[in-house]
């Protein structure tokens, strides 16, 4: 638990650095061409603070809340015609950001690691 503590905190700290390396993930995707409707800044604001109160994501959240958070950030990405296709692409390069990063940064191989 106290590994997952410390993740958390590393993950929160280097919030800035994490959103600005998932900004230029997706602007460099084939993927996400769409994207290029997004204002750089609302995608690296946004991001920026799940990284940022992740620890609250993890432990303060309920269902609704994630729901309603997901909802709001898919009638936005509509509003910008982005497609859902390109929307879930996002969330998955979000999600190997992270991942990319804890590998780096603390020599995680495979989540297992993270909760052994």
């Amino acid at each position: 638990m106290m590994l997952a503590y410390r993740l958390v905190r590393l993950i929160e700290t280097h919030s800035d650095g994490l959103a600005a390396g998932l900004l230029k993930r997706v602007q460099q995707s084939e993927l996400a061409q769409d994207y290029a409707k997004v204002p750089a800044q609302d995608l690296e604001r946004r991001v920026y603070e799940i990284y940022r109160h992740l620890g609250d994501w993890l432990l303060g959240k309920s269902e609704f809340d994630i729901k309603e958070r997901y909802r709001e950030i898919g009638a936005r990405r509509a509003e910008q015609q982005v497609p859902l296709s390109q929307l879930i692409w996002v969330i998955v390069l979000t999600k190997e950001n992270l991942w990319d990063y804890l590998k780096h940064e603390a020599g995680m191989e495979r989540p297992a690691e993270v909760f052994g």
